[in-house]
């Protein structure tokens, strides 16, 4: 029980009460952000906000260390989440078919490093994962996990999505990633 408290006091230090309560409560349908993709008389989609975070292993990166060679799926998620662990088994699938073409990169709001890398290990996610911090939530405009941005290889966001994604729906938005320009 005492390790339910810790997690829930370091959650709520770390995410915003109503991200969580969005999650717990399982309000998440898509929700439109302001990054949203272009819109009828909008020539290109917004550029996503650079973030930095430490990576598992403490060593700090950015965004933009991963954009350039291949688009980007970039996942919002919190360990505490049940509808983040339920995405986790479909993006092993989904990466399994595209991570030849697609980088993938996770964005934790969890501070346990070492508990990151176990739940990686566990999923078998080969891809990057990084600490998530407040001004990751601030700069999304999240309002809740998880939350996943298509990025082209340039950083432009071509779609997003918050809340659940199918695996079929998730394989349509990297197909149009994929021949987006």
């Amino acid at each position: 029980m005492g390790e339910v408290q810790t997690f829930g006091r370091v959650v709520r230090r770390l995410v915003p009460a109503g991200m969580c309560a969005l999650c717990l409560l399982g309000v998440l349908a898509p929700i439109i952000m302001s990054t949203a993709p272009a819109r009828a008389g909008q020539t290109q989609p917004a550029k996503a906000p650079e973030l930095s975070g430490r990576d598992t292993l403490g060593v700090q990166r950015n965004l933009s260390d991963y954009l350039g060679k291949k688009p980007l799926l970039l996942e919002f998620m919190s360990l505490g989440c049940p509808y983040c662990l339920e995405m986790a088994p479909v993006l092993a699938r989904v990466h399994a078919a595209y991570g030849d073409r697609v980088q993938f990169l996770t964005v934790v709001f969890d501070p346990d490093a070492k508990r990151i890398q176990q739940f990686a290990a566990a999923e078998k996610h080969t891809w990057p994962y990084l600490v998530g911090a407040p001004p990751i939530i601030d700069a999304y405009k999240l309002k809740g996990v998880p939350a996943m941005f298509f990025l082209t290889r340039d950083g432009r966001i071509l779609h997003n999505h918050a809340g659940l994604l199918p695996e079929k729906e998730l394989r349509e938005h990297l197909d149009s990633l994929l021949k987006a320009k």
